[in-house]
């Protein structure tokens, strides 16, 4: 059943009325979703009393983000799909402010402004706001022999304006797309971007009958994490059910009748019919509101280890951020689910006076297409040297594909096609850089294991953090 945004709304309007100062709060959290909440969490277990008041422009309370192509696939519902109980907000005394957008924050004043115009105060405040999608600039027009004035562009700026365009980020974009596609009976869809995003949105599709073009400017889906061996088995599994993937192409036109796209034309001039396209180019960090002049940003807003921008009293975790990368020992953009929650944990205990430390982390990316699971982590595509070695091993005609990446003795990077077992083991191997002397002889057996793992790791495991997964 869909959560009413105005009841939502209204609520926290209520609780805010009986604080003494309705515009001023000890912690202000921009951004619902996994990193803003698990600072929220984390600050009320610090500090009982302090106003937390979180702000987020969409107008559901929360959701899992991985979980919307599971909706439009037809497996989770929407009563199924967050990731906070309801109650979560009331028991932490947190109040909530939905369809609300910051336009812009003032640090001389410690306030932001949102779009009503109104200003909200703060003592502490956290950036949350997570992506945006990467929309290309192309042209837009009607078909040859028909055209539009020829200066037509699609863009961020107008793309929402032409039926059957849409991006897949969103709970909202996917309730959109799951209508549009049960309203015009669609049976194929154009999917732009062969990475994450656009896979995940094909794995989507594919589950529910649905033809898809890939259209990928690389040449093989998925080129971020996966190498040529990796991506051939996504791309035979989805060929195989009549599928396509065009690789090393772009859309250079999209036709629009009517306000409707009805179809696109190739960079190479190949021309196709499409009602139903999904921009999955890629996201990039939300700073439409920050002033790079006073907040320090390149990709991302800069933090430091303990999550502070070069602000002072102004945090700043999750997708939004360039933090440590570990493995590379530099600040990188790394936009995943585990990270932004452990970056807003830290986030919040530091805000909240309890001085923590985040040790960094790497890329780790898992999908699913057609019954072939996979996951990559770490650094799987370095560049062989001295002290570069590969180990792999490749069985296309069980779908199966294992590649390690060993630096120093020590485990790097790793992609796992078909056979994912084991992907637990193997993360806490990058991520505690466990020297591997001692058991290198092991590392590629099907059965590798804990009991394989060095004596002092694995007591670590019993009496420590254990392995993250």
């Amino acid at each position: 059943m869909k959560k009413n945004p105005v009841e939502v709304k209204t609520m926290v309007r209520k609780e805010q009325n009986n604080q003494k100062n309705t515009n001023m709060a000890d912690y202000l959290i921009i951004g619902n979703s996994a990193s803003g909440l698990a600072a929220a969490r984390s600050i009320r277990e610090e500090d009982k009393k302090g106003r937390i008041l979180v702000l987020t422009e969409e107008k559901y309370k929360n959701y899992s983000k991985p979980l919307i192509t599971y909706y439009l696939a037809g497996k989770v519902s929407l009563d199924n799909i967050n990731f906070k109980h309801e109650n979560f907000y009331s028991d932490n005394d947190i109040e909530l402010l939905t369809e609300t957008r910051v336009e812009a924050i003032d640090p001389d004043n410690s306030e932001v402004v949102i779009g009503s115009g109104e200003k909200i105060q703060y003592k502490k405040l956290l950036i949350a706001a997570g992506g945006k999608p990467v929309i290309p600039r192309m042209m837009a027009g009607t078909r040859p022999g028909k055209e539009s004035p020829d200066n037509s562009f699609m863009d961020s700026s107008n793309y929402k304006s032409v039926e059957g365009v849409f991006t897949l980020t969103t709970l909202e974009d996917s309730i959109k797309i799951k209508n549009y596609i049960e309203k015009n009976k669609i049976n194929s869809a154009t999917i732009l971007g062969g990475g994450l995003i656009g896979l995940k949105s094909a794995e989507a599709f594919l589950e529910i009958g649905i033809n898809i073009n890939i259209i990928e400017l690389a040449d093989r889906v998925l080129s971020a994490t996966f190498d040529s061996e990796a991506s051939s088995i996504i791309e035979n599994a989805i060929q195989s059910k009549g599928s396509r993937i065009y690789k090393n192409n772009t859309i250079d036109k999209i036709f629009i009748d009517n306000k409707k796209i009805s179809g696109y034309r190739l960079r190479d001039g190949k021309e196709n019919e499409c009602r139903l396209l999904i921009m999955a180019i890629g996201v990039s960090p939300d700073l439409s509101f920050i002033n790079k002049d006073i907040l320090k940003a390149g990709r991302g807003i800069i933090v430091d280890e303990r999550m502070r921008t070069t602000v002072e009293n102004i945090y700043a975790s999750g997708d939004i951020i360039e933090g440590k990368d570990m493995l590379l020992e530099e600040n990188r953009n790394i936009a995943i689910w585990p990270l932004a929650v452990r970056q807003g944990d830290i986030a919040g205990k530091n805000m909240a006076g309890r001085e923590t430390i985040y040790d960094g982390g790497f890329f780790m990316n898992s999908v699913e297409i057609l019954g072939i699971p996979s996951i990559s982590m770490g650094i799987t595509n370095p560049v062989a040297g001295d002290s570069i070695e590969i180990i792999k091993e490749f069985r296309p005609d069980q779908d199966l594909y294992k590649k390690i990446a060993i630096k120093d003795n020590k485990v790097i990077g790793i992609i796992m096609i078909g056979n994912i077992e084991r992907a637990g083991i193997y993360c806490g191997l990058i991520r505690n850089r466990i020297d591997l002397s001692g058991v290198r002889a092991n590392i590629f057996r099907e059965d590798f294991g804990i009991i394989h793992l060095p004596a002092d790791y694995k007591k670590h495991l019993v009496v420590g953090e254990g392995i993250e997964v």
